[in-house]
């Protein structure tokens, strides 16, 4: 419990009305790391929101169920007369450097500004809009983040699932900065969490009845002589199924 407590994200306003990330976790399916601005829209309808305090306290991620708002990642119930919603959270940005995203692709608009005209030609020729998967886009953001250094250019960079939605992102975002559009779990996955599968099914198809003839000298629980056929229950000892004493 207390290691979770330190993966959920913690959030501060700051003078100007922004809203950034003061420690890293992780919500909605995204992980947020120190020092990422939230890109919100005041009267958005969004999976994710931020729920700002009626009073002193702190900002936090949210969600609506149902009519009430409640926190994300725990779930908690949110009064109305405490908190209430400053905007829903559309795109993430942060430094070059800390760049890079979860699996999946991602079209990548990419904005050069230099006022060397030579340098702003061959920029153009090394960083390329495109489709980029995850490893591509953590490479694209690294040598970009060094690119005033080496290629005497400052780059901004935009992330999204389409070109049109990229392409309309980058126009605000600062040099030195990467911006993704995020990318929320539903409501349904956000309630129950993932699931992973196991080699449960596996292990239900080969188990054997628990009624057959076991071999001489071997006492079998009576608790465990349950069908794993046809019953819900089944029972697994750590050493095989049967043992010769049970503890």
């Amino acid at each position: 419990m207390v290691t979770d407590m330190f993966r959920i994200p913690k959030l501060a306003e700051t003078a100007d009305g922004e809203v950034v990330v003061t420690h890293w976790g992780q919500a909605a399916g995204t992980l947020f790391r120190v020092g990422d601005r939230l890109v919100c829209e005041p009267q958005g309808q969004g999976d994710l929101l931020i729920l700002s305090p009626k009073g002193w306290g702190n900002p936090m991620f949210g969600r609506r169920d149902q009519g009430q708002l409640v926190a994300v990642p725990s779930g908690a119930p949110a009064a109305s007369v405490r908190w209430h919603v400053f905007g829903a959270v559309n795109a993430v940005e942060r430094d070059l450097e800390r760049g890079g995203v979860g699996p999946g692709r991602w079209y990548c608009s990419i904005r050069i500004e230099s006022m060397d005209l030579a340098a702003r030609a061959n920029a153009h020729e090394k960083y390329k809009s495109g489709w980029f998967n995850s490893e591509e886009l953590d490479s694209l953001c690294r040598s970009a983040a060094v690119a005033p250094e080496i290629d005497g250019v400052e780059v901004a960079i935009a992330a999204a699932n389409t070109l049109e939605m990229a392409e309309a992102m980058v126009l605000n975002v600062p040099v030195g900065r990467f911006r993704f559009e995020l990318q929320t779990l539903v409501q349904d996955d956000l309630s129950r969490g993932v699931v992973v599968p196991g080699p449960w099914a596996q292990i239900r198809s080969s188990a054997r009845h628990w009624a057959e003839l076991e071999p001489a000298g071997v006492r079998v629980a009576p608790g465990r002589r349950v069908a794993s056929g046809g019953s819900a229950r089944v029972q697994l000892s750590l050493f095989g199924d049967t043992a010769i004493f049970d503890g």
